[in-house]
């Protein structure tokens, strides 16, 4: 096929495709769960910083905690709005901060920590008096993959439950998602 020939409309609309909502759900997760690290970008006052944290997940919601003064906190009480990337993930959603690792509501979360890190870890960091502890919930997931010597984006749409795929060439497209 000629280059002229693929990226005529009909072939684009073509190339796209809705994947399974739980298929590509359960692939997501997977990655999470095989990482304990995450990179985490936080702004306010038109300023974005990004760093390293190690998370736990529950499905897609992603926790994380910090000293109640880190500058990450800070931007998140100023904007909750947030972006993680991990591999070929790209992951934007709002952060809610819980409070205390040790509160009686947050004890599901620690579990988590737990089973993800180590009793130890756990031990450690959810003692300290200033330590808070953050839930992410996703609005928009987007995975990069190759598949056949082409470059594509897979977008999740986690409101309408739906997925869809399209050439990243294709991006400014109308008619991607």
């Amino acid at each position: 096929m000629s280059q002229k020939n693929i990226d005529t409309e009909e072939t684009i609309t073509k190339m796209r495709k809705e994947l399974d909502f739980r298929t590509f759900k359960d692939e997501i997760i997977h990655i999470f769960d095989e990482n304990r690290e995450i990179v985490l970008a936080t702004s306010s006052k038109d300023r974005v910083t990004a760093r390293t944290v190690t998370f736990a997940n529950d499905e897609l919601e992603i926790l994380f905690w910090s000293w109640d003064n880190n500058k990450k906190i800070a931007q998140i009480k100023e904007n909750p709005r947030v972006a993680l990337t991990l591999k070929n993930v790209q992951y934007e959603g709002e952060a809610e901060i819980l409070g205390k690792p040790l509160d009686k509501k947050n004890k599901v979360f620690l579990n988590l920590f737990e089973r993800k890190l180590s009793k130890a870890f756990v031990d450690t960091f959810s003692k300290i008096p200033e330590m808070v502890l953050v839930k992410i919930c996703p609005k928009t997931i987007v995975k990069f993959e190759t598949i056949k010597s082409r470059f594509y984006f897979q977008k999740m749409d986690i409101k309408n439950r739906r997925v869809f795929q399209m050439r990243v060439e294709d991006k400014n497209n109308p008619a991607f998602p």
